[in-house]
């Protein structure tokens, strides 16, 4: 495969149904992080033809962006990092002009009727580099493509850093599709979301392509290159699973082979998993973030104690955070409330902790968390992911359960993710679907959970 192809494999593509009809999503910006992200766009599908440059530290790429205009407009935007710097753009067949100040790409497209398909293929090269929020805006800055000494590139862009490294709608509302191709030095393999559909050297360039068959929001894509191996494994109903694991760090196999129990013990729980593959990628950084079929985990954070449990609370975001996904980063206690509380009961049944004691630990917590950082569901602007989203929120889980009894409470986390499947929600929609499933009126009980900062008692 040539640099500037790119070929698309995926499910989406059907006699029955439009292309990309999945991907289709409202247009809404997030008012978390107001300098990034844009209404004038809803991306459908991103091909993306990568070639790194280890040595120069240099990417050039081509984008093949399909996109709906939500509205009449003459001109559309789309995020990409000062660092980076478009060099042509084509849509539907026409050259067009660009401009790109700050973050943003401002295209001059002519008229465009609402709610019609394009094609936007933009060439643009550069030298990736970590985010730097231009409003200083807490918790972003540091995300996206972080390039090592040696040329070894990993990601990391939840909640904004996607656009360090592809002209992107960088808005976690507005998932599409992707097929990624990557152009490495042989001996190292470029890593992406998906399934590997490609994976061949021809004149000393390795090329390998990622299918990703589901629409996911920017921040969970990934991108990782260097000199990684592939081991496999079978999860719960043949679910095939690879981790792509850097020389250094094969001792983080010991973890990652507990996936398929990790999926089973899930999958009583939340039902059959949602996605056709699952992988891991291992990166040098001491974080970890629930990128969509193919986790990126930091080694650091794979050395811990129990890391199974980290292990499996990034698993459980492929259906609190991957098949559903927040409208806007504001709700991100729809992903970690329930990532932490499955993790808490899994360390109660393998014997890590008992429900006494983490019960009673968020218990304690609690007020402090809502005084630090504001309550799970209005955080401090000052704050992102900080433990009140996680603690709080799986305080109000265990409440629930004591009022509603484990069996609705069960059937409230499990039949959730399935019911927005590949789409996005907010706080509202889930005290509604709360009052639905227990056949109470609890809208005033659960907004004082998730809002008030007085702990509830």
């Amino acid at each position: 495969m040539r640099a500037g192809t790119v070929v698309v494999h995926h499910a989406d593509l059907r006699a029955d149904r439009p292309p990309y009809a999945e991907a289709v999503s409202a247009a809404t910006t997030d008012d978390e992080f107001a300098d990034i992200g844009t209404a004038t766009i809803d991306a459908l599908h991103y091909g993306l033809d990568l070639d790194w440059n280890a040595t120069a530290k240099q990417l050039t790429g081509t984008e093949t962006l399909t996109f709906r205009a939500p509205k009449p407009a003459t001109e559309v935007e789309l995020d990409l990092g000062p660092s980076m710097r478009v060099t042509s753009a084509i849509l539907d067949g026409h050259k067009v002009a660009t401009t790109h100040h700050g973050f943003v790409i401002s295209i001059a497209t002519g008229a465009l009727k609402t709610d019609s398909h394009h094609v936007l293929v933009i060439g643009y090269r550069g030298k990736p580099a970590p985010f730097t929020a231009p409003s200083g805006d807490a918790g972003a800055s540091g995300g996206g493509w972080h390039t090592e000494a040696d040329g070894e590139v990993w990601t990391l862009q939840e909640p904004v850093g996607a656009l360090t490294w592809y002209p992107v709608n960088d808005e976690p509302s507005d998932k599409a599709f992707y097929d990624v191709t990557w152009h490495t030095e042989a001996r190292w393999t470029g890593v992406s979301d998906g399934q590997l559909t490609e994976d061949a050297v021809r004149g000393g360039v390795r090329t390998t392509h990622w299918a990703l068959d589901s629409p996911a929001a920017s921040y969970l894509t990934t991108a990782a290159i260097g000199p990684y191996a592939e081991y496999t494994q079978t999860g719960p109903h043949g679910l095939p699973l690879s981790y792509w694991v850097l020389p250094k760090d094969r001792g983080a196999l010991k973890t990652l082979r507990t996936s398929p129990q990790l999926l089973g013990w899930l999958e009583q729980r939340l039902g059959s998993f949602p996605f056709r593959s699952l992988g891991d990628v291992v990166i040098p950084a001491y974080s970890a973030v629930e990128t969509q079929t193919m986790v990126t985990m930091g080694a650091p954070i794979l050395r811990l104690p129990d890391p199974d449990a980290l292990l499996l609370h990034e698993y459980v975001h492929q259906w609190y955070g991957d098949e559903v996904t927040p409208s806007g980063f504001k709700d991100l206690w729809l992903n970690e409330t329930f990532a932490y509380y499955l993790q808490l009961t899994w360390e109660a049944s393998h014997d890590r902790t008992t429900t006494g004691q983490w019960e009673a630990m968020v218990d304690r917590e609690d007020q402090r968390l809502r005084t630090k950082d504001g309550p799970p569901a209005d955080p401090s602007p000052k704050t992102f992911a900080a433990l009140n989203v996680y603690a709080c929120g799986a305080r109000m889980l265990a409440r629930l359960k004591s009022m509603l009894g484990a069996t609705t409470l069960a059937r409230l986390i499990r039949d959730w993710p399935g019911r927005h499947r590949f789409g996005n929600t907010d706080r509202p929609e889930w005290v509604r679907y709360l009052d639905q499933v227990s056949g109470k009126n609890l809208t005033s009980l659960a907004n004082r959970w998730l809002l008030s900062t007085t702990s509830p008692k």
